[in-house]
């Protein structure tokens, strides 16, 4: 029995693997000065702030606790935070960080339930993604605010703007 154990580890892998696949990321919005440290240090001190279907808004903070920071920047787009909707959307736009509250309308489309998130640098976003989730990980807020910060740095971590520059010979 004892290959057993490598088999059990390599399903897990996989199992791993394949869960992390759900989420579509969209880089066309990443600049050349959107790098990955600046925008990991940014939201250590940076609102998400969740949109719910029904219209309720909740802000947390980087490790999914409630919000203890200012609020009053928020409404009108002016300061850097993470717009996370829950809904049905076909997919994230560029218009998710505009300061407009009818930038972004879930549709009544067929399926699951999603999530589309975006760095929001004031009006501009940086990076965002389409995420499918169930009900029960998105109420665990302390799990999935961490997710949804790495999801969005590997957007720019990932983005052609972060590719390096040729070398010249």
């Amino acid at each position: 029995m004892p290959h057993r154990k490598p088999c059990l580890g390599i399903m897990l892998l996989v199992a791993a693997l394949s869960t992390g696949c759900a989420a579509h990321l969209q880089t066309r919005t990443v600049q050349d000065g959107d790098t990955y440290d600046l925008w990991a240090a940014r939201m250590e001190h940076m609102p998400f702030v969740f949109h719910e279907p029904d219209g309720h808004v909740d802000v947390y903070d980087v490790r999914g606790n409630a919000w203890t920071g200012p609020t009053n920047d928020l409404k009108d787009g002016s300061a850097d935070r993470v717009e996370v909707y829950e809904g049905h959307y076909a997919a994230a736009t560029g218009t998710m960080c505009t300061p407009s509250t009818t930038a972004l309308t879930a549709g009544r489309a067929a399926g699951s339930a999603n999530v589309v998130a975006a760095i929001c640098d004031r009006g501009r976003t940086v990076v965002s993604f389409s995420d499918k989730v169930r009900a029960r990980v998105l109420d665990a807020k302390t799990e999935y605010v961490p997710r949804v910060r790495h999801l969005l740095l590997e957007g720019i971590w990932e983005s052609v703007a972060q590719e390096p520059a040729p070398l010249h010979t």
